[in-house]
């Protein structure tokens, strides 16, 4: 949960950067961590409710896919992203 005056800052940070608050909110969430930290963009408190926030999505995502019957479809997300991520950390 945010804030109201949170997610106007969310949602205004979102626009300008011409992405969904939940496009955002997820570049931002899985940004590596040494840009994150060093950035001098979000306080440390906000930081970590955008990760709450993101986890939050994710397991209601993967709540909706489960009550679908669509247990798969979630399990070859999680591998995709892993391989991408995994991807990514070899690339640099």
């Amino acid at each position: 949960m945010a804030t109201d005056s949170e997610w106007r800052l969310v949602r205004g940070r979102a626009e300008r950067a011409g992405m969904s608050a939940s496009e955002f909110l997820l570049s931002r969430g899985l940004a590596p961590a040494e840009a994150a930290a060093g950035d001098g963009g979000l306080p440390a408190a906000a930081q970590r409710r955008l990760a709450v926030d993101l986890r939050l999505l994710s397991l209601a995502e993967r709540l909706r896919l489960a009550q679908e019957g669509r247990e798969g479809v979630w399990r070859r997300l999680v591998e995709e992203a892993e391989a991408s991520v995994a991807e990514d950390e070899r690339e640099g």
